[in-house]
């Protein structure tokens, strides 16, 4: 079994479930982001424990033929998947993409199921077959039986006394039930819901492609389709932040992280602060202390 800790999401033990160059996140409140990790594998599964100390939000492309599912691991953990509230409850499937957001500290199973392994060990199996064939779309079931089940197996395969090659044979036909029943258990997004996670998307990708720029709320507005009010709306309450304060907290994580990949010797304070869309350096330290508890120089020079 693998166990580790990161301050880089995309360290924590990833690659094997998402494409690598797909994954975009960004820590959204103040503190040192640390991300705690193990794992275990066993093909065709392979099931994993993260536990963040402060929030984030993430979105990432799941590789080929590869089928990710995925629970809360403690009940305190307040998270929303493509915008719907994610709970101890809750199963979260999907073989295309991932959209998720956390407040505070928390914590996540998830297991990544290889598909062609899969059928290659078991190829007649009605179970495997239940799991590749009945998901095509990100979906999120409420099933507390299944997911309380799950649960329990997860933590001891990783912290308990049962090998991952013993029980894996019990979380297919787990998995399994739990994907059979979210025709009568899943969650279906509103209208409203829907459309406020479009815009939210739309300007979070505009956000990222224009990092420089001095946008406003009028410009995220155009490129939303939404009123300004409607945005702000949209923005609480699928990431809890106005679109202005989630703009300056991704522009943030941007400059921490150039920082910290930054050639100490070349690298200037004010370059890569501009580059990331701040302008007024005095207010710019203020807020990144304040998000970090450390100075921009002290970044660079760790």
């Amino acid at each position: 079994m693998e166990v580790g800790h990161s301050h880089l999401l995309e360290k924590a033990a990833l690659g094997s479930a998402f494409v690598p160059a797909s994954l975009q996140w960004a820590q959204l409140e103040p503190g040192r982001f640390d991300v705690q990790y193990a794992v275990a594998a066993a093909a065709p599964v392979r099931v994993s424990a993260r536990r963040f100390n402060v929030g984030f939000t993430g979105e990432a492309e799941v590789a080929p033929r590869k089928c990710v599912i995925g629970i809360i691991a403690e009940p305190r953990t307040r998270a929303r998947w493509f915008g719907a509230n994610f709970d101890e409850t809750s199963i979260g499937i999907t073989r295309s993409t991932m959209h998720i957001s956390t407040v505070g500290r928390g914590s996540f199973f998830g297991v990544v199921i290889d598909e062609a392994e899969l059928h290659r060990l078991v190829p007649d199996a009605a179970d495997a077959l239940v799991l590749t064939e009945s998901t095509r779309e990100a979906q999120l079931t409420r099933d507390p039986i299944n997911a309380t089940r799950l649960r329990r197996l997860l933590h001891q395969v990783l912290f308990g006394a049962h090998p991952l090659k013993i029980v894996y044979g019990t979380i297919i036909p787990l998995l399994a039930a739990a994907v059979e029943r979210r025709d009568r258990n899943a969650i279906a997004p509103t209208r409203c819901l829907n459309r406020r996670l479009r815009a939210v998307r739309r300007c979070e990708a505009y956000m990222r492609e224009h990092v420089d720029a001095t946008l406003t709320l009028l410009d995220l507005s155009q490129v939303s389709g939404m009123r300004s009010r409607s945005l702000i709306n949209a923005f609480e309450a699928v990431t809890g932040y106005s679109p202005m304060d989630y703009l300056k907290r991704l522009r943030l994580d941007g400059v921490h992280r150039a920082l910290g990949r930054a050639d100490k010797s070349s690298t200037r304070i004010i370059d890569v602060a501009t580059e990331w869309g701040f302008w007024h350096m005095g207010h710019f330290t203020s807020n990144y202390h304040a998000m970090f508890g450390e100075t921009p120089s002290q970044t660079l020079l760790r």
